[in-house]
């Protein structure tokens, strides 16, 4: 039998992308920044910035990484999807735990303001 990991980020995505668009339609939920610039409207970009795989072959644990782009500062995106990710379950994924705070930055490219929090995941290989 072979085990394979499964897309974490693509998981969490898919799942932040449902729970946040009654409360933010202007938000675009995605896995890559693309073409963003200035003046555009907000966009949340999941990462799966990888992990330790200590549990391998039953289970991976990726970090994912969870940064909104912005035109001005504004973490109301990152600060709901930090408590969704952390308080409700996400279907697919074993468990979430605590990684990261919320961090400010600015995009050096694209001159975006950031806000950037880690989670901790674990998933079921298939």
């Amino acid at each position: 039998m072979i085990r394979e990991p499964q897309d974490a980020a693509q998981i969490v995505k898919d799942w932040l992308k449902a729970q946040m668009a009654a409360d933010f339609p202007e938000l675009t939920v995605t896995l890559e920044l693309g073409d963003w610039k200035l003046g555009d409207a907000p966009k949340l970009v999941v990462f799966d910035d990888s992990g330790p795989m200590g549990m391998w072959p039953v289970a991976t644990s990726p970090t994912i990484r969870v940064t909104t782009w912005t035109s001005g500062r504004e973490r109301k995106y990152a600060n709901r999807a930090l408590g969704l990710l952390t308080g409700k379950p996400v279907p697919g994924v074993a468990a979430i735990l605590a990684g990261t705070s919320i961090l400010d930055a600015r995009d050096s490219k694209t001159r975006g303001d950031l806000a950037s929090f880690t989670v901790r995941t674990r998933l079921r290989t298939t």
